[in-house]
């Protein structure tokens, strides 16, 4: 996570060794413990640039980076936006807008979200992620059931799947057959368990799958 934020926040506690050596001039501070460190680094001549904060970040232990603020930085952006702070709506004069949530439905050909629509939400982004090379263990998105599966006795921990996404940006999911291509699969029970219509279950995309 990447967050833009006012220019005096401070992550340091007054009284900390650490705090009182930053106001002592170090530039560079590092607190660090067996769970968790951080850095904390003085800008006095101006905010870091955008592409060195992200250079910062280790990348072969991301899978995704969110990014808060920074709207003039050119990235896929989703737009959040409620009518009754009054601000104008950003996406008519910017490009890398790819999403629009909003409490007001908006003339747009964009796709657009509710804001307590998490799980569709979630599924635009995981869409737009399975289309990306990935580095490391196969991708598994959530998807809908859109029919009863009967559960697999013979030990197998997926099955050939069908994966589609609706207008409101859901992710759903079928048996593939001779009519629909497999472009996933279906993470099953190795138990045998059924798949309920309705249920969201995990799919792992194939390279066949173009959201």
């Amino acid at each position: 996570m990447l967050k833009h934020t006012h220019h005096d926040f401070d992550t340091d506690q007054p009284g900390k060794d650490s705090y009182r050596l930053r106001k002592a001039g170090a530039l560079q501070v590092m607190a660090a413990s067996s769970r968790r460190h951080a850095r904390i680094v003085e800008t006095p001549d101006g905010e870091a640039p955008f592409a060195e904060l992200l250079a910062s970040f280790d990348w072969t232990h991301l899978d995704l980076l969110l990014i808060e603020g920074f709207k003039h930085q050119h990235f896929p952006k989703v737009e959040l936006h409620r009518g009754a702070i009054g601000r104008p709506l950003l996406f008519p004069d910017d490009p890398d807008i790819v999403a629009l949530i909003s409490d007001r439905r908006q003339e747009t050909r964009l796709p657009q979200f509710d804001f307590g629509d998490l799980p569709a939400i979630a599924d635009f982004i995981y869409a737009r992620l399975a289309s990306r090379p990935i580095s490391r263990q196969p991708l598994r998105l959530l998807a809908q059931a859109l029919v009863d599966m009967p559960g697999q006795n013979h030990g197998d921990d997926a099955r050939l799947g069908h994966l589609t996404q609706d207008a409101h940006g859901v992710l759903q999911v079928q048996p593939a057959s001779t009519m629909l291509a497999a472009n996933c699969l279906i993470e099953t029970d190795p138990a045998g368990a059924s798949i309920v219509c309705g249920e969201r279950i995990q799919v792992r995309p194939l390279p066949a799958w173009i959201p």
